[in-house]
């Protein structure tokens, strides 16, 4: 049975007037980031002169940090080209394949195809290296990630990182190739928290700057609707209204329904449907409670109008996504 996550034993944000003053306050944002369990995986610098190419195929979320010079990112199936240079973080959150390259246009070699001849276990080099980079693959641990990060686009860059106060990724690079390179005791462990770091920051950021569309993104960054939907993630099971809600967003009821509908794209209580089914599939993994239980908890009090929701969320009864989704 997977390792059960933290976060199930939270306290409704706002509502504990007794709460440890010592504690650091959840919000919503943080809520929705327990769900996805970032994993790392492999880690390499690239270091190239021009003229390169590399392509990297489909299939694996990739990170790349560029350390010096610049390049071109084509990305499979997208028109848009991606400029990036020193100091910028990309990150292909859909699993695409893509170009690194010199200038648009020109020829690639598969990574893999390259290894056996330039790749020394630490970096891959082509030529004198005058562009260089940081390259990783990641996964998500949590089974709810897909659903989660569907919000984000296919690919995300963030310009200029070394130009704002930013000084910890150069230093997260550098742990990551420590730890990637002399592992020792919990190098994997190391390495994911570095990457989950980095990108936490990078959802931080990109949300900030006002790329956000509808969803639970754009919900969690607005200053009125994330005390309700920090409520809502705290306790779900309880019996919510609208009036209860709009009432810890210091807005009317009508006011509040609208501008929830509007930045995150669902009606407050479709979103409280969502996240109630959503948190009882993880229950489902990482828990042996009895369905009746989780349905209580996550506030049904009929099993079988928990299972009918459930079906029409996830396209199997709850018994059958325990089975196909606990370790």
């Amino acid at each position: 049975m997977a390792e059960k996550p933290e976060f199930f034993a939270e306290t409704p944000a706002g509502l504990d007037d007794g709460a440890d003053p010592f504690a650091f306050r959840r919000d919503a944002f943080s809520d929705v980031l327990e769900l996805i369990r970032i994993r790392g995986n492999t880690v390499f610098t690239c270091a190239a002169a021009a003229p390169f190419g590399l392509r990297f195929p489909a299939g694996k979320y990739r990170l790349h940090i560029i350390r010096s010079g610049s390049v071109t990112i084509e990305v499979e199936g997208l028109d848009e080209r991606y400029q990036a240079s020193q100091g910028d973080l990309v990150m292909l959150m859909h699993g695409h394949g893509h170009v690194i390259a010199d200038r648009p246009g020109r020829s690639a070699r598969l990574v893999t195809d390259l290894a056996p001849q330039y790749y020394d276990r630490e970096r891959l080099t082509i030529g004198s290296g005058d562009t260089t980079w940081l390259c990783g693959d990641f996964g998500f641990d949590g089974v709810l990630s897909q659903r989660l990060l569907s919000v984000l686009p296919p690919v995300l860059v963030l310009k200029g990182l070394r130009e704002r106060p930013f000084e910890w990724l150069e230093l997260s690079c550098h742990f990551i190739l420590d730890e990637a390179l002399s592992p020792r005791a919990g190098a994997a462990a190391m390495i994911s928290r570095l990457l989950d770091v980095i990108f936490v920051q990078l959802l931080r950021t990109w949300a900030t700057e006002g790329a956000t569309g509808h969803g639970w993104l754009s919900g969690a960054i607005d200053g009125r609707i994330n005390p309700a939907m920090s409520a809502i993630h705290a306790d779900p099971g309880r019996a919510w209204t609208v009036n209860d809600l709009a009432a810890l967003s210091n807005l009317s009821r009508s006011a509040f329904a609208d501008r929830f509908q509007r930045v995150v794209g669902q009606a407050p209580l479709s979103y409280l449907t969502t996240w109630r089914l959503d948190r009882a599939a993880e229950l489902l993994r990482y828990s042996r409670a009895p369905v009746s239980d989780i349905a209580n908890r996550v506030g049904y009090t009929s099993e079988a109008a928990f299972s009918r929701a459930f079906r029409g969320r996830y396209e199997m009864s709850p018994m059958q996504w325990r089975r196909a989704n606990t370790d």
